[in-house]
C-alpha cells in the first residue's frame, strides 16, 4: 500500500454533509439550498447563484433523473433496464442498447472484471431471491440449493458481452439468460450528469448529496474546502466519525453493511452481495472512496466493501483516497490510503 496511514480510528456507512450554521445574512443569500426527493433517493443541493439560474439548475436537474430512471430503474416496468431483462428472460441472446446503457455495461463489466466477478452487474437474480430491495416481508436467506442454481444458471458477467456494430449501433450479446442491475454506481453516474448539469450554468461553487453519494465543486460559503465528514460504522466505537474531509472537486461515496439489512434468526443480512459466492460480503463493515469521478468512486466503495483489504493489492483500482474498515475476532481495523 502507498502512503498508507492509520492514525484515524472508525468508518461509516453514509456521508454526512457539515453544513455552516453561522455565516452572516449577506453569505447566505449567495449560497441557496433545495431539496428534491426522487423515488427512495433524497436530493440535497447548495449552491451559490442568481436565483433564477439556481431555479433553470433545478428544473434540469430534475428532468435527468427522470430520464436516467427511465433508463436505469429495475423497479420501472418501463424502463430500459427492465425491458432488458424482460428480453433476457424470454431467451433472447441479442439485444439492442441505448448509448447512455452500452456506456454503463461497458464500465460494468470493465469492474466486474477487475474484481475477479465479486463485483457484478449481472446480480439481478441474486438480488431478487434475497428480496433485497423489496418489502421487508420479502426479505429472507435462501436456500444454498437455490443460491447455487442462481449461480450457475442465471449470473456471471464473463456469460455476456457487448458489440458496437457497423452502423454504429449497440447490442448485448448473451450466452444464457441473466438479470442486471446497475445500482452498484447508478447514482454515481447520475451525480456524475448533475454535475454537468452545473458546469454548463456557470456555477462554479457548489454541494450535491444524492442519497449519500456526495459531490464537491469550488468553495464553501466561507470560501475555504467543503467539509464532509464519514461517520462511524458501529454504535460501540468510540469518537463520532471516523474522518473530516476538507475537499473541492471530488466525490465521496460510502458503502456499508449497517442501512439496508434484515435479521433471520438473529443474523444480520446486509445487501451488498458477494456475486462469487451469492451471500452477503464479510469482508468490511465500510469503505469510503474519494475520487473525481463520481462513477468511479461509487463502483469502487462497493468493490473495495466486497473485497476489504485485498482490494489494495489491485493495481488497477485508481481512486484519490480511501477509507475501509474491517472486523476480525472482534478487533476493529483501519485502512487508510491516498492513491494520487
Amino acid at each position: 500500500m502507498k502512503n498508507k496511514n492509520i492514525t484515524i480510528i472508525f468508518l461509516v456507512l453514509s456521508t454526512v454533509i457539515i453544513s455552516a450554521l453561522f455565516y452572516n445574512n449577506k453569505i447566505k443569500e449567495k449560497y441557496l439550498t433545495h431539496t428534491i426527493y426522487s423515488s427512495t433517493t433524497i436530493l440535497n443541493i447548495t449552491a451559490e447563484t442568481g436565483q433564477k439560474n439556481f431555479e433553470k439548475t433545478i428544473i434540469a436537474v430534475t428532468n435527468e433523473i427522470n430520464l436516467i430512471d427511465n433508463i436505469l430503474n429495475p423497479y420501472n416496468k418501463k424502463s430500459e433496464i427492465a425491458l432488458l431483462n424482460k428480453k433476457s428472460s424470454e431467451g433472447e441472446t441479442e439485444i439492442d442498447l441505448s448509448e447512455t446503457l452500452y456506456f454503463l455495461f461497458e464500465k460494468g463489466f470493465m469492474y466486474a472484471k477487475l474484481s475477479n466477478y465479486h463485483f457484478d452487474i449481472s446480480v439481478g437474480s441474486l438480488m431478487n431471491i434475497w428480496g433485497i430491495d423489496t418489502s421487508s416481508s420479502n426479505q429472507t436467506v435462501p436456500s444454498k440449493k437455490n443460491i447455487n442454481y442462481v449461480l450457475n444458471e442465471k449470473s456471471g458477467s464473463m456469460y455476456a458481452s457487448i458489440r458496437t456494430n457497423s452502423d454504429k449501433s449497440h447490442t448485448l450479446l448473451l450466452e444464457k439468460p441473466l438479470t442486471f442491475d446497475l445500482g452498484s454506481f447508478g447514482k454515481g453516474f447520475i451525480l456524475s450528469k448533475l454535475v454537468e448539469i452545473f458546469k454548463s450554468n456557470n456555477i462554479e461553487n457548489f454541494l450535491i448529496d444524492f442519497g449519500g453519494d456526495t459531490y464537491a465543486y469550488g468553495l464553501n460559503p466561507k470560501k475555504k474546502p467543503w467539509v464532509v465528514a464519514i461517520k462511524k460504522p458501529r454504535e460501540y466505537m468510540d469518537n463520532d466519525y471516523l474522518a473530516i474531509i476538507m475537499t473541492t472537486n471530488a466525490s465521496i461515496v460510502t458503502s456499508g453493511d449497517y442501512e439496508r439489512y434484515f435479521i433471520e434468526d438473529g443474523i444480520k443480512y446486509h445487501h451488498i452481495l458477494d456475486a462469487k459466492i451469492g451471500y452477503p460480503s464479510e469482508a468490511s463493515i465500510s469503505a469510503t472512496i474519494v475520487d473525481t469521478d463520481p462513477l468511479n468512486a461509487d463502483a469502487l466503495s462497493t468493490i473495495s466493501f466486497l473485497l476489504g483489504s485485498n482490494f489494495y493489492t489491485n493495481s488497477n483500482f485508481n481512486y484519490s483516497e480511501s477509507y475501509l474498515v474491517t472486523e476480525k475476532n472482534n478487533n476493529v481495523l483501519i485502512f487508510i490510503e491516498t492513491n494520487r
